[in-house]
């Protein structure tokens, strides 16, 4: 593979990769909560902030709320 295509793939699994991905789905969540009208919209919004807010979680926590119950 390309010498990018390495990095890339090595950057996938890092803290910092998914503190990028739980900023992006809050703000989108959060722009279509806020800013777009309609049932669509509120519902996107609303899953998306979720998700976000899940991976922030696993970020502080070190673990996501399916291990946290199991254990």
């Amino acid at each position: 593979m390309t010498p990018i295509v390495d990095k890339l793939t090595e950057f996938r699994g890092t803290r910092l990769a998914q503190g990028i991905s739980a900023t992006i789905f809050l703000g989108l969540g959060l722009y279509n909560l806020s800013f777009e009208s309609g049932d669509f919209a509120f519902v996107i919004g609303v899953l998306f902030s979720v998700y976000g807010l899940l991976g922030v979680y696993k970020l502080l926590v070190g673990e996501s709320i399916a291990q946290s119950v199991s254990s």
